[in-house]
């Protein structure tokens, strides 16, 4: 049922794999970032863990928009969107396909981000930081399921990038704000009770997201 779904993810796996354009752009990106904010700004440790999971998330989202820009313009590219808009399949199959490789290549980049980040700026590490790891996997899958179908509607228009930012963010902001807040919970090991419900907030917009675009993708391939 899923074979054209696993077939473009091998697809977009293997092609990244091969000119690693999207990671390392992203990972250059955001390292930046870092460089930038840590020479200019001399701020004291506790005001550090406060400004962190912030710049952290603006790392990772920023660079994954230009992961999302990417999914579809290079399909755009090869002329492959009219194919797949004709393949007899559920359009979701190719939704699920783009979902798991814009995702995985974007928890690839954050994985190899985080170590520069915690280097960056002096943080502790301890076992509470495994709590990070469903946090960034929560907060990443609501950010990458929005952001695949919207990419999709963006690819058609002259303006990709400005369009899929000006859709993409105001529905996405509570996700990105929960994350924010779950992670300085975690980077200044203070978990309350709080975190967990927050944890499942961000998971129930995550399965609605997913769920709604599933279902739309049919009529955006139609489109």
């Amino acid at each position: 049922m899923m074979r054209t779904a696993i077939s473009i993810l091998k697809k977009d796996l293997r092609m990244e794999f091969r000119s690693k354009e999207s990671i390392l752009a992203m990972w250059i990106f955001s390292l930046l970032i870092f460089v930038i904010f840590n020479f200019t700004f001399e701020v004291s440790r506790l005001v550090m863990l406060e400004i962190a999971p912030g710049l952290l998330w603006v790392a990772f989202v920023f660079s994954g928009m230009f992961g999302l820009n990417q999914s579809f313009a290079l399909e755009k590219e090869n002329g492959n969107l009219r194919a797949m808009a004709l393949m007899p399949v559920d359009g979701g199959q190719i939704y699920v396909g783009k979902f798991f490789s814009v995702t995985i290549i974007m928890l690839m980049f954050e994985a190899l981000i985080f170590p520069i980040f915690i280097i960056f700026y002096d943080l502790q590490l301890s076992l509470g930081m495994f709590r990070l790891i469903p946090v960034l996997l929560a907060g990443t899958i609501g950010f990458t399921s929005l952001g695949t179908i919207l990419s999709a509607v963006a690819v058609h228009t002259r303006n990709q990038q400005i369009l899929l930012s000006l859709l993409l963010w105001p529905l996405v902001s509570p996700i990105i704000i929960w994350s924010v807040t779950l992670t300085g919970m975690v980077l200044s090991g203070e978990v309350t009770e709080a975190f967990y419900p927050l944890l499942l907030r961000v998971g129930a917009f995550d399965v609605i997201f997913f769920t709604l675009s599933y279902m739309l993708f049919d009529f955006i391939l139609e489109d």
